[in-house]
């Protein structure tokens, strides 16, 4: 039977001290600060029911912000839709109501954005499959700063008492 070599267990110490050492040296290190979560509450988040044929639904809720700086809306995703935008309607110089993508959507700092039918929305395009009325989908917008907020919305039929 042959002795170990000291090479060899030095090897053996170190495979079995080095991975205890790094563990440790991981728990001293302080967490990585995670960015402060948006100033955003939300009300009333519904995405309206749609027959089964359509490909496209609209997702309104209120938006409040409590922190002392606008947050900027730059996009919005669902699982449930192949891409979402940030719409708006507006007037025309004739009075005729429009809708439109924008790049952005702002809830005022102190302030409230409504995403209503007539008004300022999210528009969930390609929807992947029908919807159900009661089921509750997950959207998340993603704000300019890259932060995220997670909303869950209930399908409901359009023109009922969103709670807005």
């Amino acid at each position: 039977m042959s002795t170990p070599t000291p090479l060899f267990a030095a090897l053996a110490l170190a495979a079995v001290l080095l991975p205890a050492a790094a563990l440790n040296a991981a728990r001293s290190q302080p967490a990585q600060s995670r960015p402060a979560p948006l100033p955003l509450t939300v009300q009333g988040a519904t995405v309206v029911a749609v027959p089964p044929v359509a490909s496209e639904t609209s997702a309104l809720m209120t938006l409040r912000n409590s922190g002392k700086a606008p947050v900027v809306l730059t996009g919005a995703s669902a699982a449930v839709a192949g891409h979402v935008m940030l719409m708006t309607t507006r007037k025309d110089a004739q009075g005729r109501l429009g809708m439109q993508a924008v790049r952005t959507l702002t809830v005022p700092a102190g302030g409230t954005l409504n995403l209503t039918q007539g008004g300022d929305h999210l528009m969930l395009m390609d929807l992947k499959r029908p919807l159900k009325v009661g089921e509750t989908l997950r959207l998340k917008l993603t704000a300019k700063d890259g932060r995220t907020l997670n909303v869950n919305a209930v399908v409901r039929l359009p023109g009922l008492n969103h709670e807005h």
